[in-house]
């Protein structure tokens, strides 16, 4: 049986789409460099690895992670292909899907690149600890793209040699069990490749460090309800003092210049203003109007869910900083006309999305239509505090430990919110929700819970939307969920190249 020749294909389109500049974030990647490129400095091989930090990532980032929030209940959508993930109709010719998966693979293909050709490539001059380092950070990134794909698609192909990119080596899924075994070796090569800190250089501003494994472990134990490793992992985070909540929540979304902020700790880097592909796309598509952007763009494909509306506690500070209502101000979004009034009628009888919004393109140095420079956050401080509460709960059904209360109201009291006394684990991932909006993790989240009470929860969503101009009345649409629901399936064109995709999963030898 003939193996797919697209991973092979795809292998090729990013052999070394890296950059040899010695800029980490005001140049974008090469797309011709060789595989034999020999690398003579320290900064060409820190540049091999910036690529990682962004292009590979663009699919998953331009429209798909945003459609894990439709399927979550977070948000709306009028496209086809989105309208399948709000009413869990979603099939594998599903566009936003594929894009998710090449998208993934894509990073899963770049890692594998440096990670076996690397060291065979660089010169005398170079150091060996920051060959080591870009090695880890390419750990750190397949890691990453397969922690995603476990937890949407289920059982995955583990591609870690070159030779499975040919049609000599039968590529089958393997089982989720493993696929989760490789992730947490990879952060653990990672970890032990990385440095403790980074500098404050463009080279080096934003990459990840060790506390950035530490996170990850963090997140992959508590998915993983392993309890007891996701404590010991949030609590190295919290111990580095590598990190520390920043006052203004809105901030982190919305202005590149809170780019890599003492609460980031992983974030995609972006570069706006080079090339389609390079910057961040998702404000074309999560605006709600082309007089906020400046430009053409300001689409409105994804709307704040009524449901998620509802959600918010009265006086959360969150709120106005991830959704628009009538009335809202904004002094800092079309600065030339004084600022930004939402008007009565909403958008169009809707809501629409401040998060990730950073307003005209013409009001910021390297924004262009569809292609900004504000990263996206992957994994920031707020989320390992949560993680920290919700490990130290473990389970059972409350608790009042002052270290897990110290984690949750930490977050909580940021957002203008009174502290709690005692958290259950409802209290956590409604918190989790609202804090990560368009973080592609609330899915992720009623995923991991118990299977039941996860379709209580999205059957009882409000997945409607307003039927008049005032936002005041609704045409109700809920949704019920099959256990089915709960992945999405591989694109119909991967189990097409590959009908091996199709088989059992087997044991990764490891």
């Amino acid at each position: 049986m003939k193996n797919s020749t697209k991973y092979f294909v795809l292998l090729m389109a990013v052999f070394f789409t890296v950059s040899c500049s010695t800029e980490f974030l005001d140049n974008p990647p090469e797309d011709k460099l060789v595989l034999d490129n020999f690398y003579t400095s320290d900064g060409q091989i820190l540049g091999s690895g910036s690529g990682l930090y962004g292009r590979p990532w663009f699919y998953f980032n331009e429209k798909f992670v945003y459609g894990l929030d439709t399927y979550a209940g977070n948000s709306v959508g009028a496209y086809s292909d989105l309208a399948q993930f709000e009413n869990f109709s979603v099939n594998s010719t599903n566009q936003f899907v594929f894009e998710g998966w090449q998208s993934l693979f894509n990073v899963v293909a770049q890692s594998n690149t440096l990670l076996n050709n690397l060291e065979k490539n660089v010169g005398p001059a170079t150091t060996p600890e920051v060959v080591e380092r870009v090695k880890g950070e390419a750990y750190f990134m397949r890691a990453t793209a397969y922690f995603y794909l476990v937890r949407i698609f289920g059982a995955v192909p583990i591609l870690n040699k070159i030779e499975q990119y040919t049609d000599k080596v039968p590529t089958y899924r393997n089982n989720v069990e493993d696929v989760y075994k490789f992730i947490i070796t990879d952060y653990n090569e990672a970890y032990k490749r990385l440095p403790l800190v980074t500098g404050n250089s463009s080279l080096e501003r934003g990459r990840v460090i060790k506390s950035a494994c530490d996170g990850m472990l963090a997140k992959v134990y508590i998915t993983l309800k392993d309890y007891p490793n996701a404590k010991i992992h949030s609590e190295n985070v919290i111990r580095s003092g590598d990190y520390s909540l920043i006052d203004d929540y809105g901030l982190m979304f919305n202005s590149p210049a809170n780019n890599n902020s003492r609460e980031s700790i992983f974030s995609l880097q972006w570069v706006g203003c080079v090339g389609y592909g390079y910057g961040n796309a998702a404000q074309s598509y999560i605006t709600p109007t082309s007089e906020i952007t400046g430009d053409y763009t300001g689409w409105k494909t994804f709307v704040p869910s009524i449901d998620l509306r509802n959600a918010y506690e009265e006086n959360d500070k969150r709120r106005k900083s991830t959704i628009m209502l009538p009335g809202d101000f904004y002094p800092e979004l079309v600065t030339k006309k004084g600022g930004y009034t939402v008007s009565p009628g909403g958008f169009g009888g809707s809501m629409g999305f401040r998060k990730y919004v950073i307003g005209s393109t013409a009001e910021f140095v390297g924004a262009c239509p569809q292609q900004t420079n504000q990263n996206t956050t992957m994994l920031r401080y707020a989320e390992v505090l949560l993680i920290h509460a919700e490990a130290i709960l473990a389970g059972s059904g409350s608790t009042s430990s002052a270290d897990a209360l110290a984690s949750f109201n930490k977050v909580r009291t940021r957002a203008g919110l009174p502290a709690k006394t005692s958290i259950t684990k409802s209290d956590i991932f409604k918190e989790r929700r609202l804090e990560l909006v368009l973080e592609g993790d609330y899915w992720f989240d009623l995923v991991r819970r118990d299977r039941a009470e996860a379709i209580n929860i999205i059957s009882n969503q409000e997945r409607g939307a307003y039927s008049n101009i005032a936002l005041l009345e609704v045409n109700s649409k809920k949704v019920i969920p099959t256990e089915n629901s709960f992945l999405i399936p591989i694109p119909a064109s991967e189990l097409d190249a590959n009908p091996l995709l199709r088989e059992t999963p087997v044991p990764f030898q490891f």
